[in-house]
């Protein structure tokens, strides 16, 4: 059991490390494609003026002055990143170039000016000055540069592709995504239905938060604009909040309704705080909040990935972290980096659907396998006790004893019986996950054999059945549990536990209570 578990280790540090030289790539990336080509403009203020995020409290502009030397070539102005719903340039005090009307977003697409000759003075000082007009804020990235026009085109469908075009097929991706488990999730069983569940809305707020992010140069009003801004803000929480919710219910780990009803909750604040917000200065306040929200979810749920040792997800969750943890510093500080959590977003959504169908459908071709083996009890349709030598080692072994079921056929017959076995049956299965293993031994008893339960969670999972059945069957059952790994030992030790609870229940009706 140890040497496996510091293999284990091994894997989830090596994948770990793929995942940070995945995110270093990538940073180098973008640092490589953003570097200046050709002449850098040289402005009147500090660079660091020049690269930085403005926040704005109500629509406003900022403008900046620069200036250049031409060599008879080179007419052709680059800006790799500009945040702002309009952009004007003037050269030598003439208006060379307008992108946007004021109510769009013209990130995070790379944008060409080209400035005519004839306002050119080689061997002089030209005169460039840059007003960005923005709802919420604006800003410039990089070091705008100039080149001559099939570079620039060059360089600047570069920038697309990488940053632009990827938001697109993250959009696109989580479309195909969502039509996917919709089509999956009609026939699937109720523990696959709350899984699907998951997916399907992490894939629509991940659709929501990325609109935004689309090269878009109006939205035909301030308003519509800023509703769309606030959806940017906000439809992260709702994106990790419901991956959390699926990491949960693939890790073994129960999570309970009051705090699923608390995580969901908080997003839902935060959203009504941002939409009825006026001043775009709690936009931003708000807006924090939710991204820190955000990512203590993500190093919440790398917390289970790795305690658990969950190695399908360390990748997605790893890489998750890493570009939540840029973007995050980013966005509080207002430096002009590239914001990388799309791309977590988009690996983490696509590597987890990718997991989960996967795992479904192993699991149902393994079941399928074993139906035909004749392994099913035709009664019940739980297992029979042929599966048993076919289990996986590990996890725990749940013994249940139906309270009163001889008196039950006594009183009204085998058939009345039978039909509550059937029934009993159908809520146990409901109520476990598809991976799970329920046996019917012979007669009353039942099994349990999971992977999924840790022995801390079985008392609270079996109280809720046992409720269930008292409230649907008005009947209730005995149980006891041991940790599995050879049949016969586990059921010694379940049986000695489940006496135990029989004769609790024995002493109490006995006395009345």
């Amino acid at each position: 059991m140890g040497e496996r578990k510091l293999v284990n280790l091994v894997r989830m540090l090596l994948i770990s490390l793929i995942s940070l030289v995945l995110f270093l790539s990538l940073s180098y990336t973008f640092k490589v494609i953003n570097l200046p080509e050709g002449e850098v403009i040289r402005w009147m203020v500090p660079s660091n003026e020049i690269t930085k995020y403005y926040q704005f409290e109500k629509p406003d502009s900022k403008e900046f002055v620069g200036y250049f030397s031409y060599d008879g070539v080179r007419n052709t102005v680059v800006f790799q990143k500009v945040i702002a719903t309009k952009l004007e340039i003037f050269v030598n005090r003439e208006r060379v170039a307008v992108f946007g009307d004021g109510t769009g977003n013209l990130w995070p697409k790379a944008l060409v000016v080209s400035v005519p000759e004839y306002l050119l003075r080689e061997s002089e000082k030209n005169e460039i000055k840059v007003v960005l007009h923005g709802i919420v804020g604006a800003g410039i990235s990089g070091s705008p540069y100039l080149v001559d026009m099939n570079t620039a085109i060059q360089g600047a469908q570069l920038i697309n592709m990488f940053r632009n075009d990827i938001v697109l097929v993250g959009i696109g991706a989580a479309g195909v995504i969502l039509y996917l488990f919709l089509l999956a999730y009609t026939g699937a069983s109720a523990n696959e239905k709350k899984s699907y569940f998951y997916i399907l809305m992490a894939s629509v707020f991940m659709i929501l938060g990325l609109v935004q992010f689309t090269y878009r140069e109006t939205y035909g009003s301030v308003e519509s604009y800023l509703i769309f801004e606030k959806l940017a803000r906000t439809a992260p929480m709702f994106v990790v909040t419901f991956l959390l919710f699926l990491i949960f219910e693939n890790s073994g780990f129960y999570l309970k309704p009051r705090f699923k009803i608390a995580f969901l909750i908080i997003p839902f604040l935060l959203t009504g705080l941002v939409v009825i917000s006026t001043n775009t200065k709690y936009v931003h306040f708000f807006g924090l909040l939710s991204d820190l929200y955000s990512m203590i979810l993500v190093i919440y749920i790398s917390f289970i990935v790795y305690v658990k040792r969950l190695l399908e997800y360390v990748f997605p969750v790893s890489f998750l972290l890493l570009t939540g943890t840029q973007t995050f510093y980013v966005l509080a500080t207002g430096l002009p980096n590239e914001l990388m959590i799309p791309y977590g977003r988009l690996v983490f959504l696509i590597s987890l659907a990718t997991t989960t169908l996967t795992k479904f459908k192993r699991i149902a071709a393994r079941h399928e396998v074993l139906a035909k083996e004749n392994v099913l009890d035709h009664l019940t349709g739980a297992f029979n006790r042929k599966v048993i030598e076919q289990l996986p080692k590990g996890g725990v072994l749940i013994l249940i004893d139906i309270d009163g079921l001889k008196k039950i056929n006594d009183t009204y017959g085998h058939i009345y019986g039978d039909k509550l076995l059937q029934r009993f049956s159908e809520i146990v299965k409901k109520d476990i996950r598809q991976e799970d293993y329920f046996i019917r031994l012979g007669g009353d008893e039942f099994c349990i054999v999971s992977n999924s339960i840790s022995e801390k969670d079985v008392e609270h999972i079996m109280n809720r059945l046992y409720n269930r059945c008292r409230n649907e069957l008005g009947v209730g059952f005995s149980y006891g549990f041991a940790p599995f790994d050879n049949f016969d030992k586990a059921y010694e030790q379940a049986d000695e536990k489940m006496y135990q609870m029989k004769e609790e229940k024995y002493r109490s009706n006995k006395k009345g209570v």
